[in-house]
């Protein structure tokens, strides 16, 4: 019996966590819009070398009187505007998409000048051999073209030379011909090899870097699953340890009640499955209200509003996520068919925040505030929200709290509490007629 893979093993939490997120664009579509790009790039390149190359030519021609000078002169500054005017095609970004054809024709339409002449010349007169291979293998090393791409760039450039040569040959230029053939086709197969090795070294490359943008999109999906974004953000840029003190926050502990007995009825994979479904519904109301969940520990919930990003409100975003997790805690039930209650405890006022450690680090938060809130989760009462007078003072005018009395809280000796009840009436939305 074949065994599942080791990541089924987790429960979903963990898996989760662990997954690889999509790719931000597709591998062979990625590689195929950078080779667009950097073929576009190149263009402009290419286009102000040919024209170098038949201005150069012309001096040639120039200096050692060869031909007419004035027909030389028409020809090549044809031949300069042509490619010139391919690179200036390179400035308008709309064109991108058009690249490899454009790149085909530049490439071609300069070996039809080179070629052409043999029409008028025949091949002892006016090939032009030295231009032509020039050509093939400036084309290999300008353009990034696959194998299929290059050969078929390559083959309309013999098939023309072929032709213009058959058309003109005679007993006497066969020879230029089969030595020109030669030469133009030896050019044509090393540049389709050294295009397709290239081609393929481009490939893996990308590939790699796609693999790699994947790895550290896992990496920064999983820390972000860890730590705040902000505080991710500051370990990239820091190596010390991160705290920060903040003036007013509210923190709130959810316990489930009866736990440790209920646990140990239950088989381990179930206990896990059991708390994975409650604390996920949790971390969806946490990200619902805005609050930054800090730990589990055991079967108790830790989360902080104000806290890394400071915000008015702390308080009754806590509040409100309280409310309907008490709500929502109706329809918690243990594999057994019990019922599973909740406590809740909130308290509000100063904290300190931060990351410690070099390993297995997360971060937290301390202070009394945290104690104390802590404190008015473990004296709660089944199904519950326990909240402090200092909450209370942030909350009376939109929530309806009511007095619990003096509790004796260990290490704080006599506080007054209040309990959470629900919005004020008046603010609750009308029921329609």
């Amino acid at each position: 019996m074949s065994r599942p893979p080791v990541s089924e093993l987790f429960p979903a939490s963990v898996r989760s966590v662990m997954g690889r997120p999509e790719a931000s664009r597709d591998l062979v579509t990625g590689f195929h819009d950078d080779i667009r790009a950097l073929i576009f790039r190149r263009l402009r390149i290419a286009g102000a070398v040919y024209a170098a190359i038949h201005g150069l030519a012309l001096a040639v021609l120039v200096a050692f009187g060869v031909g007419s000078v004035k027909d030389a002169a028409i020809q090549r500054s044809i031949a300069v505007a042509f490619a010139l005017g391919f690179a200036a095609l390179t400035y308008a970004r709309s064109l991108e998409r058009w690249a490899v054809p454009l790149s085909v024709a530049l490439t071609i339409g300069n070996a039809a000048y080179t070629v052409l002449p043999i029409l008028r010349y025949g091949v002892a007169g006016g090939s032009d051999v030295g231009m032509l291979v020039l050509f093939i293998v400036f084309t290999g090393w300008a353009f990034p073209y696959t194998l299929r791409q290059v050969l078929s760039v390559l083959g309309v450039v013999l098939a023309m030379y072929l032709a213009a040569g058959l058309a003109r040959v005679s007993r006497e230029d066969a020879g230029w011909l089969v030595e020109g053939l030669f030469l133009v086709t030896t050019a044509a197969v090393i540049t389709s090899v050294g295009t397709h090795l290239a081609d393929q070294l481009r490939r893996r490359e990308h590939r790699a870097r796609w693999e790699l943008s994947r790895e550290r999109e896992a990496a920064e999906h999983l820390l972000l699953n860890i730590l705040p974004e902000s505080i991710v953000e500051r370990l990239k840029r820091e190596q010390a340890a991160i705290a920060e003190g903040f003036l007013d926050a509210t923190v709130l502990f959810v316990d489930l009640v009866g736990f440790t007995p209920l646990a140990s009825k239950m088989a381990p994979t179930k206990l896990v499955e059991m708390l994975n479904e409650i604390f996920s519904k949790l971390d969806a109301l946490t990200e619902k209200y805005g609050l930054e969940k800090i730990k589990t520990i055991g079967d108790a919930y830790m989360a902080v509003a104000g806290v890394p990003t400071p915000r008015k409100d702390h308080a009754v975003a806590v509040a409100n996520m309280a409310l309907e997790l008490r709500d929502v805690a109706a329809s918690f039930r243990a594999p057994t068919g019990e019922p599973i209650r909740v406590r809740i405890g909130i308290n509000s006022g100063p904290v300190v925040a931060g990351v410690i450690g070099t390993k297995k680090f997360s971060y937290d938060l301390w202070g009394d505030t945290v104690n104390t809130a802590a404190r008015m989760e473990a004296h709660a009462e089944p199904d519950t929200i326990q909240v402090t007078e200092r909450t209370y003072e942030r909350l009376r005018t939109q929530f309806h709290l009511e007095p619990r009395g003096t509790i004796e809280v260990k290490g704080k000796g006599e506080m007054k509490t209040y309990v959470l009840i629900g919005p004020r009436a008046s603010l609750r939305p009308k029921a329609l007629a």
